[in-house]
């Protein structure tokens, strides 16, 4: 096992920013993770698991810890009669994942093609896409778990799986590393389009094969979504998640539309009446347009003019001080127009406490990010 000291994590981060790492090693097989862990109790230092970088902002200071970088490699495949299940090491790319599947005509997760990042991620935030969501198809996820220190197996029903959560960034945020995660797929068509984007795609084909769908999505998305692994401006992917309100938020929100953003309304009014069930759904995307944000600049950091939940390191240049400043800036903009307090995605860190709080953060976040503190 060879630890590095002092390693930029610039060059290993989508959003090509952050500072060096004291300590940095990469593991290919699960079984040096305990050893790497050991060296960090000897240092006394937190640890930081690093996968594929595309959804983090790191400091301009650093981390002043022992990052482990998850490389192992594998998709072992079990034929189950019409379901087929992959179990996927951590250290996959998550989209050549999907495209494995694609191949092999297995269906579930066609939908969540060009997602960045490696396939340990996944489960972390249930990440969902176009209707799809990694709790659907998530059998169990192996794990080392640092609290027992023992290798353990969690079901999906263990992983307390909601809206862009699960128990690995809340509850037991640090205490699992995922090692290897296996998801259930069908052998027969399981077509997701109803998605608005992928139903108007498919609006003359209603029974498109899976790789066509496959290829739709990248579409889509592109447009969109600079992709982090090849744009040229840095991102983290979404920056913002979209808002899940009851009813009575919901209201209080169109009442400050009336308000300030007059104009805007009908549209809101419209995305209600598209929900189903108790709860509205809000995309960020629709309030920062709301609000005049799209390509909203401040320096070298930008909301993407095409799609605002993601924020660009557009000349490559940025630092993280200015990412937050300008996250700073456009919550209090949409908070004073709109009263809502958008939530950010991706990890911050090498942050402390006193300076998230500087940006805005409420103590529901910064609890979260709790790296290099």
């Amino acid at each position: 096992m060879n630890i590095e000291q002092n390693r930029s994590l610039k060059s290993l981060t989508t959003f090509k920013i952050g500072g060096p790492a004291r300590f940095f090693v990469e593991l290919a097989h699960a079984n040096e993770l305990t050893e790497a862990l050991a060296f960090a109790e000897k240092e006394t230092v937190p640890v930081l698991i690093l996968g594929g970088g595309s959804n983090m902002l790191v400091s301009d200071r650093g981390f002043l810890g022992l990052v482990i970088h998850i490389a192992n490699r594998g998709i072992d495949v079990q034929d189950l009669g019409t379901r087929t299940q992959l179990r996927i090491a951590s250290g996959e790319v998550w989209d050549r994942v999907v495209q494995f599947a694609v191949e092999r005509e297995l269906w579930g997760i066609e939908n969540l093609s060009r997602i960045p990042g490696q396939a340990g991620a996944l489960a972390v935030q249930n990440v969902g896409a176009y209707g799809e969501e990694i709790k659907e198809t998530l059998v169990s996820v192996e794990v080392f778990d640092r609290q027992r220190r023992l290798f353990r197996t969690l079901r999906n029903e263990e992983c307390g799986f909601s809206y862009r959560k699960s128990i690995f960034n809340t509850s037991e945020k640090g205490r699992y590393i995922i090692l290897f995660t296996t998801l259930a797929l069908s052998r027969v068509p399981k077509r997701n389009i109803s998605y608005p984007d992928v139903k108007k795609w498919f609006e003359r084909r209603p029974e498109p094969a899976i790789l066509e769908i496959r290829e739709a999505i990248q579409a889509i998305r592109d447009k969109k979504f600079p992709f982090p692994a090849e744009s040229i401006e840095g991102n983290a992917g979404s920056f913002f998640k979209n808002s899940v309100l009851p009813p009575d938020e919901y209201e209080k929100l169109e009442s400050a539309f009336e308000r300030n953003l007059p104009e805007q309304a009908a549209r809101l009014r419209t995305i209600r009446a598209r929900s189903e069930g108790g709860e509205i759904k809000i995309p960020s995307a629709f309030i920062f347009e709301a609000c005049g944000l799209k390509g909203y600049r401040e320096g070298n950091v930008q909301l993407n003019p095409t799609q605002p939940v993601i924020v660009l390191n557009e000349t490559g240049e940025a630092t993280a001080k200015e990412v937050l400043t300008l996250v700073h800036h456009v919550r209090t903009i949409v908070r004073d127009k709109t009263g809502l307090h958008l939530y950010t995605e991706p990890e911050l860190i090498g942050f402390t406490a006193e300076e998230l709080r500087s940006y805005g953060f409420n103590e529901e976040e910064i609890a979260r990010y709790c790296y290099g503190r």
